[in-house]
């Protein structure tokens, strides 16, 4: 696009998801979300929440068409243009019509999710989205990080700390907590089928970015027991080879049931996972 161009499209979405917002906000099941024609797709919102998915949606994106090769990769949205407008991040992305209802959804996904799992971080990322965010999960309070994690060693650490938390009894019947050795991969802990479709030439498509991050295998694992779809989780859980039944899955869910109970969700500790210091006068 042209500059001139870039400006009056920026025009179009800022007034299109004002109009939205406006509309529809109280709405009991909002979405900041907006179909602009049958042209582009946008999500707006606040920049740090947003921020960090348009960069895990373009590190995937661009790995998906230069690897076409690759079996059951799916479609992957393209990014049309970003933008911040005041306090407000805008994500303008390709329309893409969808079929209804496609009778294999559970299988596409869970194929797609496979193929997510194989996408490699780009050099220097450690864990969690791209572009600095906190890592969304049910496993946290609140279904977010407290804290942006510095490494999986610093994950660990605050996960053990969890764990010390439980009671003597509970912590018998439970094993230890260890993330390190596990493989890291990107994994879409939100398992509500509106995040994956087929587009009109039977190509699956792989939507919704916001909570897509690069963390360990238990975490996946953990993102199965999800109340949402059982036969689409099951047939994730088949596809990637996880158990959420595992030693580390029944860990997990304790220390989660205590980290959205406790008053202090970051249990004291800094990024690096290590008790925070008062800072010295």
């Amino acid at each position: 696009m042209t500059p001139s161009e870039t400006i009056a499209l920026e025009v179009i979405v800022v007034d299109a998801c004002a109009q939205h917002e406006q509309a529809h906000w109280k709405d009991p099941n909002y979405r900041a979300c907006v179909f602009i024609g049958t042209d582009y797709f946008v999500k707006f919102g606040d920049p740090k929440t947003l921020g960090p998915e348009i960069a895990t949606q373009l590190h995937i994106f661009e790995y998906a068409n230069s690897h076409p090769d690759i079996p059951n990769t799916p479609r992957i949205p393209q990014v049309i243009h970003h933008f911040q407008n005041q306090w407000t991040m805008y994500l303008v992305m390709e329309y893409i019509a969808l079929t209804a209802d496609p009778p294999d959804l559970d299988g596409r996904a869970a194929e797609a999710l496979k193929w997510l799992s194989g996408v490699p971080p780009p050099p220097g990322h450690v864990i969690g989205p791209l572009g600095g965010g906190r890592i969304r999960h049910r496993f946290f309070k609140d279904d977010r990080a407290p804290l942006l994690f510095s490494s999986t060693e610093a994950l660990e650490r605050y996960m053990q700390k969890g764990y010390s938390l439980l009671s003597t009894q509970t912590k018998q019947q439970l094993s230890p907590i260890n993330i390190c050795g596990e493989h890291l991969m990107f994994i879409q802990p939100d398992m509500d089928s509106s995040n994956f479709g087929v587009d009109e030439h039977g190509k699956t498509v792989l939507m919704d970015f916001g909570e897509v991050a690069l963390l360990p295998e238990s975490f996946a694992a953990h993102a199965m027991t999800s109340d949402m779809d059982k036969n689409l989780t099951q047939a994730i859980t088949k596809s990637l080879g996880l158990s959420s039944s595992s030693n580390a899955a029944k860990s997990m869910a304790a220390i989660s049931w205590r980290l959205w109970i406790t008053a202090d969700p970051k249990l004291g500790l800094n990024e690096h996972g290590y008790p925070k210091t008062r800072d010295r006068p």
